[in-house]
């Protein structure tokens, strides 16, 4: 019998005689498992998903809870809740399928691949209910569970059931067992959730939606400082808008790109201490921020082209507006929290943008040239300086004869400078000074123990407690000082009282 093969290594073996069996496109018991690590940065990440589902739904109040079986212990499970529209018991079945959505590739909406709820919900917990009403008294419940999927091969969503109701209408999403939460312990995921939440919907919220952790409002943080806490809204934008009119893929229409620059006050928040600077997002800060109608997907050092990111850069910030219809092109996942601008995109945008960043950090630059070269003069010696004016002349001025001026005598107003300068004292007072020229000096010992059981010690912290703290100090030495100016009785007896009190308080001081 000849071979139906010629080919040498192929001989022998026998044709297929059956038909091949149809295998399924995807195996839920093993894609349930792959789908969970689907990319979500965090908790956060996730959940925005679900509160991007609520803004589309037209919510206005949307809550997060945060449970767990003890006080303070792992979170176990996570409710959100929003008073939007609700959906039809066909909206919620096709909300939980991996694709499923009426809006799919939407260009109008926050949401566009249908991927959000089963996604983001199961890369977090093993099991998400849906309770949704769209009129008080006409809740639909269903529900999506890992384990019934892996091992009992379940491979439909389950028909929706008439529920109570859990509000008079709107949706909420219970994730149980959650088993992939990073942080865990409550306190810090519900620290985690109000900063990054703030960040990602700042705009939504500055538009009019109330989103709250376990009852505290999310309050919007804008990295430009431009809006957000009063206390803190000290960016100044940077020139007008950048506009790029980019045309839409497979379109004959076009859509604009929106960059705005804002500049940190340097002057006034160099001295803060650089845990604060840290907790509010100066520090390690630099970079653009990427929104997408209205709602931040991703942030980091974009369309910058050559110029490397420095720490002058903290203190400018970028924030970039697009519409979705232009997805394609700064390159969006399906998570919407990671852009991959294209070459086309970048090569319109990046050269205006990297221009104005590098103009902004020489800005920067300069301004803290200029912080620091003031920096040499002391709160406490600027202040003096400019109430000295108010304070009657050294008896050394007042000896000396008054200036005319049109004919007439002037009165001599002394407005002293004042000067600190930490040295060593052959004696034992805590400081002594002298008048030179116009400028008071005053010399602090360093040898002597309020120097170093005090001074040094309260100048080395950066709390704004302990800056305070050193500038009543310093202007208790310098009023002490300008008060010896004013005396008759002689710079002897001044300095003889100085020195007795200095040997007390070594002596207190131990």
């Amino acid at each position: 019998m000849r071979s139906w093969c010629k080919c040498p290594r192929l001989r022998g073996l026998k044709p297929m005689t059956t038909e091949p069996k149809i295998t399924p496109l995807v195996r839920f018991e093993t894609f349930i498992q792959a789908i969970r690590d689907s990319g979500y940065k965090g908790a956060s990440s996730a959940l925005a998903e679900l509160v991007d589902n609520a803004v589309e739904a037209g919510a206005k109040n949307i809550k997060i809870e945060l449970l767990t079986a003890e006080k303070d212990e792992p979170v176990t499970g996570i409710r959100i809740t929003d008073d939007g529209t609700g959906m039809s018991p066909d909206v919620l079945q096709t909300a939980l399928q991996f694709g499923g959505s009426s809006r799919f590739n939407s260009r109008q909406s926050l949401g566009r691949y249908g991927m959000g709820l089963p996604c983001s919900s199961l890369s977090i917990a093993s099991r998400v209910d849906v309770w949704t009403a769209k009129s008080r008294g006409a809740a639909w419940w269903s529900y999506l569970d890992v384990e019934e999927i892996a091992e009992k091969g379940k491979s439909a969503i389950p028909v929706p059931q008439r529920s109570n109701p859990v509000t008079s209408r709107g949706t909420r999403v219970h994730l149980s067992k959650c088993d992939r939460l990073d942080p865990a312990k409550k306190t810090i995921l519900k620290k985690l959730l109000l900063a990054e939440l703030g960040r990602i919907f700042r705009h939504i919220i500055e538009g009019g939606v109330t989103i709250t952790v376990d009852e505290a409002p999310v309050a919007p943080i804008d990295p430009l400082f431009s809006f957000g806490s009063a206390k803190w809204s000290k960016g100044m934008l940077f020139g007008p808008p950048l506009k790029f009119p980019i045309r839409i893929p497979e379109s004959r229409s076009t859509s604009e790109v929106v960059v705005f620059f804002s500049e940190l006050p340097v002057k006034q928040w160099f001295d803060l201490p650089n845990k604060m600077k840290r907790q509010l997002g100066i520090a390690n800060g630099a970079g653009v921020s990427v929104v997408r109608s209205a709602r931040e997907v991703d942030y980091g050092w974009f369309f910058m082209g050559g110029k490397r990111r420095e720490n002058y850069d903290d203190w400018w910030r970028c924030e970039i507006h697009y519409e979705p219809s232009l997805d394609e092109l700064f390159g969006l996942t399906h998570t919407k929290q990671r852009i991959r601008p294209t070459n086309a995109l970048t090569q319109i945008i990046s050269p205006e943008i990297e221009s104005i960043a590098r103009t902004l950090n020489a800005r920067v630059r300069n301004s803290f040239t200029q912080v620091k070269t003031a920096d040499r003069i002391s709160p406490a010696e600027r202040r003096a300086a400019q109430t000295d004016v108010l304070i009657d002349p050294p008896v050394l001025f007042q000896k000396q004869p008054a200036k005319r001026r049109n004919g007439h005598q002037a009165k001599v107003l002394a407005g002293l400078e004042y000067n600190i300068m930490p040295k060593p004292l052959k004696n034992g007072a805590i400081f002594e000074s002298s008048l030179r020229g116009n400028t008071v000096d005053v010399q602090l010992n360093t040898r002597h123990v309020f120097y170093e059981q005090v001074y040094s010690r309260i100048k080395k912290e950066k709390s704004l407690r302990s800056q305070d703290a050193l500038k009543l100090i310093e202007l208790m030495m310098l009023a002490y000082c300008r008060a010896e100016l004013t005396l008759k009785t002689g710079s002897r007896h001044a300095a003889n009282l100085r020195g007795a009190w200095g040997d007390v308080l070594t002596s207190f001081l131990g």
